[in-house]
């Protein structure tokens, strides 16, 4: 596991819709999302859901379990930081 995995709305923005220029309007039209829940997804307000993960994989040309795999990434990591906290 990752030592301090990003939040997959971070890897969206910084490796798919920066490389590509697009705004996050234009991507939220293009995968049929608001631009309010995709700006929520990036900033780490929603996590991925299956229904999420294949949208994304269709629109970013990779797969749904890479963006489930992130996610459970981000899960974990977030478990253990409030396990060792308690």
């Amino acid at each position: 596991m990752m030592k301090n995995p990003f939040h997959p709305g971070e890897i969206l923005l910084e490796e798919f819709l920066k490389l590509a220029e697009l705004t996050q309007t234009a991507f939220a039209k293009d995968i049929g999302w608001t631009r309010p829940r995709l700006n929520a997804f990036i900033n780490g307000k929603h996590n991925v859901t299956a229904n999420m993960a294949l949208d994304l994989a269709e629109a970013t040309r990779t797969t749904a379990k890479f963006w489930m795999n992130l996610q459970a990434s981000w899960d974990l990591a977030q478990a253990l930081k409030k396990r060792k906290a308690a």
